[in-house]
């Protein structure tokens, strides 16, 4: 069980510090999950995409 948290912590981490500055920047000028997706072509799920602007959205409040 610790091994599945690890990994799950660490291929997080390894998504935020690959794309989540990239995608924040792009939410900061208007983009959304979708266009990200369909214009910038990330190995990412939209869901996936989606996840980090909210969390991104809600650390603005």
């Amino acid at each position: 069980m610790e091994n599945h948290f690890f990994n799950e912590a660490l291929g997080n981490f390894v998504t935020d510090f690959n794309y989540g500055g990239a995608i924040r920047h792009l939410v900061n000028h208007g983009y959304d999950a979708e266009q990200i997706k369909r214009e910038f072509n990330y190995p990412l799920s939209i869901d996936a995409i989606q996840k980090i602007i909210d969390d991104y959205m809600s650390s603005q409040k």
